[in-house]
């Protein structure tokens, strides 16, 4: 093909570009819809077997939130997130987070262990609902890296100015290879995954002014630690990038 002009180059690339920036876009929808969607479809498949337990009908709400969210962000696209701070429980969160696959963890036969290690209450600022999507996402991760069962651990832990949280599993590990390109959108060591899990993850903790870390060793299991800053302080308009 010949062009007449380097204009014409310069179309073709952003041509390329924005149907790159739609195909994620339309991917990274799906990835956050699917979540909420898959923890509903685990209580409702409870429910139909006649395991009905205290909180069905909250998580259930809990994730009808999750998906209004989403739409929420779909009608102020394009899509960047932004957060809305207010001061959160940690320890609230966690629960949260747990409280909507426990049946799967208890299906899959997998021991769960919480440790708050905190001087009083586990609070910081944050945005509630972004930071608990996060979680879960990783929960999940580590619900599929051990379907024949094995030990879950999470914790949170109080380190000065910073909340560190950490989730770790007994599952199937990752190479060292994949440790290098995890976070990256489009790697994933899943089948069905599209990578863009953990890419939302570490977009939503970098934008709380913290970071996320992953440990892990082939058939041993894999440690994530998050930390982020008890207070967060937000960019004025003249440092936010044009």
């Amino acid at each position: 093909m010949e062009f007449e002009s380097s204009t014409d180059v310069e179309k073709l690339e952003s041509q390329k570009e924005n149907d790159f920036g739609m195909s994620l876009l339309a991917s990274t929808l799906a990835h956050e819809i699917r979540n909420p969607l898959q923890a509903m479809r685990i209580q409702l498949d409870a429910a139909a077997r006649g395991i009905q337990g205290p909180d069905t009908f909250r998580n259930l709400n809990n994730n009808l939130d999750r998906l209004e969210g989403v739409v929420r962000r779909v009608e102020g696209l394009a899509h960047r997130y932004s957060l809305t701070i207010g001061t959160l429980n940690l320890e609230v969160l966690k629960n949260s987070a747990l409280s909507s696959i426990r049946f799967w963890l208890e299906a899959c036969g997998i021991k769960v262990r919480e440790n708050v290690s905190w001087e009083g209450d586990p609070v910081i600022q944050g945005d509630r609902e972004l930071l608990e999507q996060v979680l879960l996402n990783l929960l999940m991760n580590a619900l599929q890296a051990m379907p024949h069962g094995g030990r879950l651990q999470v914790n949170i832990n109080e380190c000065q100015a910073h909340a560190e949280i950490e989730v770790t599993d007994s599952g199937v590990g990752i190479s060292r290879e994949g440790l290098k390109l995890i976070g990256t959108p489009f790697f994933t060591t899943k089948e069905s995954g599209n990578g863009l899990g953990v890419a939302f993850c570490k977009s939503i903790v970098t934008l709380h002014g913290g970071q996320i870390d992953f440990e892990s060793e082939e058939g041993k299991g894999t440690k994530v630690t998050i930390r982020i800053p008890k207070k967060i302080r937000l960019k004025t308009k003249e440092e936010r990038p044009s």
